[in-house]
């Protein structure tokens, strides 16, 4: 379904670019496509995908756009996020009828605003916080708070820290201050907004009790899983695209002495080359994606699912590094045009690559877990 909608998610990209997030008609179309729910549980009326399906999914519509693959995925994860840290009815009621509404937003870090207890509820208010991708599209938008008391005053736990509660509040109290003017995911609307202050019910607040939360699978992968997941699938669609595109443009193109680049032995050799990395980190991630999900439906899920879905996606980025750029080099003139599908690509790969999970410091992160394995016999080296 998700390959049937790309005429209109690129006849869209003049205007997604123009407003900087994608057009309403877009989302409005993966919603009809049944896109927003495929990962929700059959009983929820979704289609019950696992997170193999998912990221195939989700690298489809980042091959047509990586702007569009960019807000489908942190829509779609932030709503799974939500699903594992909101109350049951709560999060049924975000769902909707339809089994369509989302919520997301940038929900780490340091706290951007606050929420005062009241009868029912909290007064809560933020500062302006970086990284709205997509929430424009949102039910709900997700923020982190610091509990403070009548005299705003921060509320002190029994660790000695402030207390800090999660979120999410209609997007009718939501500005969004448009001022995203990236060099690449340009149409992901990820610049600064700000909750307004107003009344958020309890029920808007993540639960600290276990018995509340939705008890499904896709829902005990914790906040990690759907974060990597988000940055797995877009960075296999970009890579997807490269390759197809590459494979394309140099099709009996003449490049200085070389008469065609595609019989020419170097360009043979480099082809291949990112080919096979992109179908070997394609199968680690995939590998990564249902390890995680066969230990969540058997009730074996630990950490170190996570460390190595965070190494995939991780080892996966520095792949898309070395396909876009030798991409780039093979191409030619063909990347030059401002408006050209391969310059969207570079220019989206380099954004991507710049985020933080994304960063090499993920490797030094996960170094002395894997170190530890590999020196204790008793352990599977791998799923």
């Amino acid at each position: 379904m998700a390959r049937s909608l790309q005429p209109l998610v690129e006849a869209e990209l003049e205007q997604s670019q123009k407003d900087t997030i994608i057009t309403p008609k877009v989302v409005r179309a993966w919603k009809d496509a049944g896109l927003y729910k495929a990962q929700l549980p059959e009983h929820l009326g979704g289609d019950g995908a696992d997170n193999v399906t998912y990221i195939q999914i989700v690298e489809e519509v980042a091959r047509q756009d990586a702007s569009a693959g960019w807000v489908f995925a942190v829509n779609t994860s932030g709503t799974r996020i939500a699903g594992a840290l909101m109350e049951r009815d709560a999060f049924l009621e975000l769902l909707g009828p339809n089994s369509d509404g989302t919520a997301g937003g940038f929900a780490n870090g340091k706290p951007p605003g606050t929420a005062r207890k009241v009868e029912g509820g909290y007064i809560v208010k933020t500062e302006p916080m970086p990284f709205g991708s997509g929430t424009e599209h949102l039910t709900r938008a997700a923020t982190l708070l610091f509990l403070v008391d009548q005299n705003e005053e921060k509320v002190i736990g029994e660790d000695g820290n402030p207390v800090v509660l999660t979120g999410w509040a209609d997007v009718k109290h939501v500005e969004w201050l448009k001022n995203w003017n990236a060099s690449g995911l340009a149409s992901t609307g990820s610049g600064h907004y700000l909750i307004k202050e107003h009344f958020l019910e309890d029920k808007w607040i993540a639960t600290a009790d276990p018995s509340k939360i939705s008890p499904e699978p896709i829902f005990q992968q914790g906040f990690w899983v759907p974060t990597f997941l988000t940055h797995v699938g877009v960075a296999l669609g970009v890579a997807k695209r490269a390759i197809e595109e590459v494979a394309k443009v140099t099709k009996g193109r003449r490049r200085g002495a070389v008469p065609n680049l595609d019989e020419y032995p170097l360009f043979q050799y480099e082809f291949v080359r990112i080919e096979s990395e992109y179908q070997a980190a394609r199968a680690f991630s995939v590998q990564s994606c249902q390890a995680a999900w066969d230990a969540a439906v058997g009730g074996t899920f630990t950490d170190f699912h996570v460390a190595r879905l965070d190494q995939a996606n991780a080892h996966l980025h520095r792949v898309l590094n070395d396909i876009v750029s030798t991409v780039r080099l093979w191409s030619g003139s063909a990347v030059i045009p401002k408006d050209a599908v391969l310059a969207r690509l570079v220019a989206d790969a380099q954004v991507a690559l710049n985020h933080l999970v994304a960063d090499p410091q993920q490797f030094a992160k996960l170094s002395p877990e894997l170190l530890a394995r590999w020196r204790d016999d008793s352990l599977a080296k791998s799923f």
